[in-house]
């Protein structure tokens, strides 16, 4: 499983551990630009990793935050971080959104071993609050040569989940705000509003305190217990576009939970009001809402 540490944790690995790299992880949604923050300010030896860069850009896909597929390109950019497969990886970031979750998730799905696989708990506020070095600018990067394999395990399609409507077999957690679960607006007029159905609502900020923290995790399963989510049985998560999703996907990790992925279209590409390749009718994505 991954692992979650914190500041005085990730100072000892960066000062002892070979085959080690940090990355900033950092993505937001509106105006706020990830990589010049990073150039201005961040966790000395770390790389900028570009999550955006991993998305699939195939002409039939809904939105461009779905993962590609692609062993060679996944590979490639991997290398380009200067990462080799036998490396110890920590993420963070400075993002309300949390990315650094997507972040490992990505490299799961890329076949990186999940148990080389960190987050840095409270991101870079908490690194700054413990007193760790900062550093400024475009640091130097020598490529390695990375081999990617993709795991379809840690991901559902859209065919998965129309058939887990039918027949379920495993249950799907929705960590959007609740009024959008529920049938609110939402910013993309081109989508519907509500939810899969059946599927949980657990927004993804209740997981963590008011400092960012991840909660402890007796406290992320009995959220998940009153919800009526039973934890020996298998998990579906889903969000707004797959970004905050892994979040809970990765608490879930903590917890060992024995089967969970995510479903990387999510409301994007379920509550989209287009019909996609082989769909007759929108009712073949049906939705609910929390309006009688």
């Amino acid at each position: 499983m991954p692992w979650l540490i914190n500041s005085a944790q990730l100072d000892k690995f960066r000062k002892n551990q070979k085959n080690l790299i940090i990355l900033d992880a950092s993505s937001h949604h509106g105006t706020r630009d990830a990589k010049q923050e990073f150039l201005e300010k961040h966790i000395i030896d770390a790389y900028f990793l570009n999550i955006g860069a991993f998305n699939d850009t195939a002409p039939n896909v809904c939105h461009l935050s779905m993962l590609t597929h692609d062993e060679k390109r996944m590979s490639e950019l991997v290398g380009q971080l200067g990462i080799r497969n036998d490396y110890k990886i920590i993420f963070y970031d400075n993002s309300e959104l949390h990315t650094a979750c997507r972040a490992l998730w990505m490299f799961k799905v890329f076949g990186h071993s999940p148990h080389l696989l960190y987050i840095l708990d409270g991101g870079l506020k908490a690194w700054e609050k413990f007193g760790g070095k900062i550093e400024t600018g475009q640091p130097t990067i020598t490529a390695k040569t990375y081999t990617a394999h993709f795991e379809p395990a840690f991901l559902r399609t859209l065919a998965q989940i129309k058939t887990n409507l039918t027949t379920p077999k495993e249950q799907i957690i929705d960590v959007r705000h609740a009024v959008r679960y529920c049938g609110g607006p939402e910013s993309r007029t081109s989508l519907r509003s509500g939810h899969i159905p059946g599927s949980f609502c657990l927004p993804f900020m209740t997981l963590f305190d008011k400092e960012g923290f991840f909660l402890p995790l007796e406290k992320i399963r009995r959220k998940l217990v009153d919800l009526g989510i039973d934890l020996n049985a298998p998990i579906i998560t889903s969000c707004g576009s797959g970004t905050t999703a892994p979040i809970l996907n990765f608490a879930l990790d903590l917890m060992n939970h024995p089967q969970h992925a995510l479903y990387n279209g999510s409301w994007t590409e379920w509550g989209s009001g287009e019909l996609f390749a082989g769909e007759q009718s929108l009712t073949e994505r049906p939705i609910e809402t929390c309006i009688d």
